[in-house]
């Protein structure tokens, strides 16, 4: 006998088959282990802290979603909300969709969708990140290619609070790794260069550590040119605050940026292409 889809394998008095659903009708924790399932995740109760959840479908959970590793092709959903502890990783292929996040990392190919707050976390989607009309977003960083539409950004304490917009954040990851390994690679030529100047006995494999430390840091700029051509996907994206964005908070549309001196209440933020600047207007 050959399934004819992925999932669950069923077995019951008389009859047995696969079932592409998996239900979980208590917490996901030290009774259940970890989740890993190529269908569709319904989980009835919490998922505890330090247990992971992958999903090859979509997940649903009715409760609080304690994000240690979690994964899933398709969307998540999550009626509670999804709490991280600072180290919590969420990737998701589709779109979200929950009451607040809390200290997480986040990342969604679509649109999500928050009811209440994000809290000191960092959130990038392909899509637009909308929250509630009474949803605030305080601390952290947001990457949302499409823009933000949001009841408050920042606090009156001036709370760190980053909202960038128009670009992909896939991309801006990639450059961020290239940035990093250049300074490491120039950090290694540089004692290599020093060891050169030293007149040691191994000058010609120290030349020749020295050129291929080369070769890599022009093929990284290279790759970081083609990278940067593709790094704007929407200079029409926007930020929407329909009550009030705070002082402090920075701003950034495909790579322009506005830090908000006063609080401002009822506002747009739009990029000018041709000025270079970011323009905002009333609701």
């Amino acid at each position: 006998m050959i399934a004819g889809c992925y999932g669950r394998f069923i077995h019951e008095e008389g009859s047995f088959g696969v079932k592409e659903v998996l239900e979980i009708s208590n917490n996901v924790d030290y009774h259940t282990g970890n989740i890993d399932f190529p269908g569709d995740v319904i989980i009835y109760g919490e998922v505890k802290d330090r247990f992971t959840v992958q999903s090859g479908g979509s997940i649903f959970c009715s409760s609080t979603l304690d994000a240690h590793d979690v994964s899933c092709k398709g969307d998540l959903v999550v009626t509670g909300g999804i709490i991280g502890r600072k180290d919590g990783v969420v990737k998701v292929g589709g779109k979200i969709r929950t009451n607040f996040i809390e200290n997480c990392y986040v990342e969604a190919e679509g649109p999500i969708f928050v009811k209440t707050s994000v809290m000191n976390s960092i959130v990038n989607t392909k899509g637009k990140l909308t929250m509630g009309k009474r949803g605030t977003i305080i601390g952290g960083k947001i990457f949302a290619q499409n823009g933000v539409e949001s009841a408050q950004i920042g606090t009156h304490n001036q709370t760190r609070t980053e909202i960038n917009c128009g670009v992909d954040f896939s991309i801006q990851q990639k450059l961020f790794w290239i940035k990093d390994n250049q300074i490491k690679l120039l950090q290694k030529k540089r004692k290599v260069e020093t060891m050169l100047s030293m007149h040691t006995d191994d000058l010609e494999k120290l030349t020749q550590l020295k050129d291929e430390i080369s070769g890599k840091i022009r093929k990284l700029s290279e790759v970081s040119i083609i990278l940067l051509e593709r790094l704007d996907k929407n200079d029409a994206a926007y930020v929407a605050v329909s009550d009030t964005v705070h002082s402090g908070v920075y701003l950034e549309i495909c790579h322009t940026s506005f830090v908000v001196k006063n609080p401002m209440t009822k506002v747009r933020f739009t990029l000018n292409k041709k000025m270079g600047k970011i323009d905002f207007k009333a609701l």
